[in-house]
């Protein structure tokens, strides 16, 4: 049900929006609630470091010892100043009871069928996580066989991945907590209930890989020391031997890996060899191979060019792999068994960017993206073009799981109003059918969806999705919410997220930039973006924020940049090199030391092949010319901001936020407030419980609807 609050508060938007929008007044006062601010006191030390001559003044690196109690004392300081600030703001229980409604609808993932049997994560909307179904066929009804509310019944521990052994009687399912990247795999019998009691601790993003008899699996650990396990190396691969302890894996790699490479394991589809993905950062690897019963053979690598590769499956002596190169578009290649050193291209590199692929029976299914929109056709295993699928519409396909045993696979399709429905499609008869619809607590008709392309430099057009009301009766349609992450080829496709969906219906807009670093129109533009071309994302964005104040789509004093991980660094690093551009910034997990980022662990290391390092003179010229952290400058007016982070966050290290946060405050030349917003229960974002993304946003939005000052905030006090 929808709220009464919420339809008074709606009405009133509305009639502004025929009239010009539900807008701000003309003379913000972003100030007004924030008459005087004196921050907690953060101390700073003397320390300083020197890089290629230059002297680098690290007054907060105490910070970084996050288990001091010096810095849990500051943190705590800083979270009950931000907690006072927040409480203080209009309309912030309208803001989060309307988030829950919204947040209410069932979301599944898009189902894996595995001999048979068909298993998928579901939400059924406000519950905490999602939780493990099984049904045995299409048409039985739905087994809760990981239920996640006996997990832990707060939604801090979540299933974050699942394998199916092949004969579907064993499930593997990795379980973090407090959204942590570290994830503990336990083993369930499927046809006694039972959970073995062997659990495998020690791991962070393996996947599992099942022997074919399904007596065993490979996965990936890091090395088991006195104090835990050591994150600073590489990962090993082990083989687990079911019903038997873990201190008997066997250690399949021989070790000496780099810190930042990592092997991981996966048996061919054909059960005939067991692949290594040997991963050099985000999106660089290559893969060796030995025959999976020769144990003691050494492994052999596959001549595949410079650039990443997914293995998808074997058929008739072949491996078939999704290829992407610097500069390319992405194709798929083969290998023959008897040939490793030759890889024959099957499906060439097309105009448009392959995101993905997948073999379905004796079919490849070929993702593209058009302008960051999804496409998917269909080829023969000799790269036969056979159909394109007809899809719903203007949105974002995942799925496709499935085998070269395989008749049928399901996807997933989601557009910024709509939820997720999921589709079946049946290889034999090569037909798309609904399997299941979810349905929103609102009229998504109101709504429409465009795309502009803005020129940021000469050649260069960025594509943006806009996102609005259809009943404005001009451009400008209230405070606009420009997003963006521009890194590591990531691109912003459209789907359904409620925090958006909260925004639109209280008058906001939305414009989503995939900048250059996004993976939109292939590797090319993500390399433009990369090492010492990052500041091309940077300017981008910039430009993007200037042409839609230049066309009308935003005012000037309405616009909110917003972005989490390495867009969070990206959206500050623009609020800082033009500081007048933005009335509000909302930061979450950023990377703002970026001459210090890779000493939080081994996988911060291999970030290196996006940013580059400080230890490089060039790559620390240009690091050092955009790295949040130190291009703060005492006495400038920054725009009002909110540095979002969690406690438990061993992706992206807190102590990025902590850093800026103290920076900041000390530096701000106005009354603008600069808060910092840690949740003591939430990791990197990766499956953090509904109502935390419920309290975390309503924060957010509050914090940014009260700075901006609009109208409807005043009409809500009047109620």
């Amino acid at each position: 049900m929808v709220s009464q609050s919420f339809y008074k508060l709606f009405s009133l938007c509305l009639l502004a929006s025929v009239i010009g929008g539900c807008s701000v007044s003309k003379e913000p006062a972003p100030e007004a609630a924030y008459e005087s601010l004196e921050y907690p006191n953060t101390p700073r030390s003397q320390q300083q470091v020197t890089l290629h001559d230059q002297t680098i003044a690290t007054p907060y690196k105490w910070l970084e010892q996050l288990n001091s109690e010096q810095s849990q004392q500051w943190v705590t300081q800083q979270q009950l100043f931000s907690g006072q600030q927040l409480a203080s703001l209009s309309a912030t229980d309208f803001i989060k009871e309307r988030l829950t409604e919204l947040f209410n609808v069932v979301q599944i993932s898009a189902p894996i069928e595995q001999n048979g049997k068909i298993f998928y994560l579901r939400n059924d909307g406000l519950q905490s996580q999602a939780s493990l179904y099984m049904q045995t066929d299409l048409d039985s009804p739905p087994i809760n066989v990981v239920d996640a509310t006996q997990l832990d019944s707060s939604g801090l521990k979540a299933i974050t991945r699942f394998s199916v052994s092949p004969n579907a009687n064993y499930l593997a399912y990795a379980v973090s907590e407090v959204g942590s990247d570290w994830s503990a795999w336990y083993i369930k019998d499927l046809r006694s209930g039972e959970v073995l009691d062997e659990v495998i601790t020690g791991t962070k993003f393996t996947n599992i890989s099942w022997y074919p008899d399904s007596k065993g699996f490979y996965y990936s650990r890091y090395p088991r020391t006195d104090d835990g396990y050591n994150e600073q190396v590489s990962v090993e691969v082990f083989y687990h031997k079911l019903n038997t302890p873990v201190d008997n894996d066997i250690q399949v790699t021989p070790g000496g890996y780099q810190p930042g490479v990592n092997p991981y394991p996966q048996v061919s589809s054909d059960g005939e060899y067991l692949l290594l993905r040997l991963q050099h950062g985000p999106s660089i690897n290559n893969f060796y191979i030995r025959p999976l019963k020769q144990t003691t053979a050494e492994f052999k690598p596959i001549r595949l060019a410079a650039g990443e590769h997914r293995y998808l499956g074997s058929r008739d002596n072949h491996l078939y792999f999704y290829s992407s190169q610097k500069d390319d578009t992405g194709q798929i290649v083969r290998v023959s068994n008897a040939e490793w050193d030759n890889a024959e291209v099957i499906i060439a590199s097309q105009k448009l960017p392959l995101a993905d692929a997948a073999i379905v029976g004796e079919q490849l299914f070929a993702h593209y993206l058009q302008d960051a929109q999804s496409r998917v056709m269909t080829f023969n295993l000799s790269g036969n073009y056979l159909r394109e699928l007809a899809l719903p519409g203007f949105g974002t396909v995942e799925g496709f799981v499935g085998g070269t045993d395989s008749s049928q696979t399901f996807f997933k399709f989601s557009s910024y109003t709509t939820p997720g429905n999921i589709y079946r499609y049946n290889a034999d008869n090569q037909r798309t059918t609904l399997w299941h619809q979810s349905q929103l607590p609102v009229d998504d008709s109101r709504y429409q969806t465009e795309q502009v392309f803005v020129e940021t430099s000469p050649g260069i057009n960025v594509p943006v999705f806009l996102v609005h009301s259809k009943n404005a009766k001009q451009k400008r349609r209230g405070p606009l919410l420009l997003h963006t992450y521009g890194g590591f080829a990531q691109t912003l496709t459209p789907r359904y997220q409620p925090e958006f969906m909260a925004w639109l219906e209280m008058g906001g807009s939305l414009a989503i930039a995939n900048v250059r670093g996004s993976g939109v129109y292939g590797s090319g533009w993500h390399q433009a973006a990369i090492k010492n071309n990052k500041p091309n994302a940077i300017n981008d964005f910039l430009a993007v924020a200037d042409w839609l104040v230049s066309n009308d789509y935003a005012e000037a004093n309405k616009l909110v940049a917003y972005g989490t991980g390495h867009g969070g660094m990206l959206v500050t690093a623009a609020m800082l090199k033009r500081p007048s551009r933005f009335s509000v910034v909302l930061a979450t997990a950023g990377v703002f030391d970026l001459l210090r980022y890779q000493y939080a662990n081994a996988n911060a290391l291999s970030w290196q092949s996006e940013f580059g390092l400080s230890d490089n003179a060039e790559e620390f010229q240009t690091l050092r010319s955009y790295s949040p952290l130190h291009n703060v400058t005492s006495g400038t007016c920054y725009p009002a901001t909110l540095l979002s982070t969690g406690a438990e966050d061993q992706r992206v290290a807190p102590w990025h936020s902590f850093k800026l946060a103290a920076t900041l405050q000390r530096a701000q030349g106005c009354k603008k407030p600069i808060l910092l917003d840690v949740d003591d229960n939430a990791g990197h974002g990766n499956k953090t419980p509904v109502w935390l993304q419920i309290e975390r946003t309503h924060r957010q939005w509050s914090f940014a609807f009260n700075q901006l000052n609009v109208d409807w905030l005043k009409n809500s006090e009047q109620q």
